[in-house]
């Protein structure tokens, strides 16, 4: 009967031997850098979505998947809650043969427990579902590490009214970033990956324009001359910097904050073939550019 197991004992049998039901993590360690995929192992502890890196003058991210959640109920046998125990007597009236179940949702205090008690019949109780590769593929997704983008502007510490500025972010993060992680709970163990593709790169150039681009873009090659290079990502200013904030209080020395921020699409796989989408990524860096109007000298 129910009154017959103590769930206060019941609570610390189930903390110390029980296969939890939220799922586990399963770390696989290290990274594998081919040049144009990162592949991690990424263990899974229901942290919060982050992204980072260290390049960049100044950077942040956002975005992150999901954490991975039990099924529920989520019904595991009482012998195995509790090693070489049976819960004790079927319930009056139970259906026979059978026997005593645990609801992992349940486990948490003692009245919990007690109601998370279930007597099944024999063939009755519930199958058991392993953890959804689309949630563990949003868990894996969490644990990316994905790179600060490191600002190249041309030209580079000075811009001038009129004249193109080229935008770029260092094209070696502009490759696939993947990880995989392991969710178990009583009705086995999935193990999904999350892949992130970088996909565009939104410009905030400081004077209120905002340019978006497919690719990395390219940096000027001061050793080539202009007719040999172009770039499809680049902002003319139309005004100088002068009065925007600087660090030392001189209103003519002021510069415009630019920030480039890397939109990654983030897609999900299972084993079983199944696959989809997860919410995008974004990692961030901003740096400082001083704009000046260029005087003409007239003979």
């Amino acid at each position: 009967m129910r009154r017959a197991v103590s769930a206060v004992v019941l609570a610390i049998l189930i903390c110390a031997a029980l296969p939890t039901g939220a799922a586990r993590a399963s770390a696989s360690g290290g990274c594998a850098d081919s040049g144009t995929t990162l592949s991690c192992g990424s263990g899974m502890g229901g942290d919060p979505g982050r992204s980072g890196g260290s390049s960049g003058a100044s950077g942040a991210s956002s975005g992150g998947g999901g954490v991975v959640q039990r099924h529920c109920p989520d019904y595991v046998p009482y012998s195995v809650a509790v090693p070489g125990g049976v819960g004790g007597p079927p319930p009056p009236d139970a259906a026979q043969p059978g026997a005593w179940y645990v609801d992992l949702c349940s486990v948490g205090n003692a009245q919990s427990i007690s109601q998370g008690l279930q007597w099944f019949a024999t063939g009755q109780a519930p199958t058991i579902a392993q953890p959804d590769p689309a949630t563990v593929g949003a868990q894996a997704a969490s644990e990316l590490q994905l790179p600060t983008p490191s600002l190249a502007l041309s030209p580079v510490t000075t811009g001038y009214v009129n004249l193109a500025e080229w935008l770029s972010v260092a094209p070696s993060i502009w490759h696939l970033f993947t990880t995989s992680a392991k969710a178990c709970n009583a009705g086995g163990c999935t193990t999904a990956t999350a892949t992130a593709t970088p996909a565009i790169v939104t410009w905030s150039t400081g004077d209120g324009s905002v340019v978006t681009c497919n690719g990395p873009g390219a940096a000027y090659n001061p050793g080539l001359s202009a007719s040999e290079q172009s770039t499809t990502c680049s902002h003319t200013y139309t005004t100088t910097s002068a009065g925007q904030p600087d660090p030392n209080g001189n209103p003519n020395d002021g510069a415009f904050t630019v920030t480039a921020s890397v939109t990654w699409t983030v897609a999900w796989s299972g084993p079983d073939g199944s696959a989809g989408l997860l919410p995008s990524l974004i990692t961030q860096a901003s740096t400082s550019l001083k704009v000046t109007q260029i005087e003409a000298v007239n003979d």
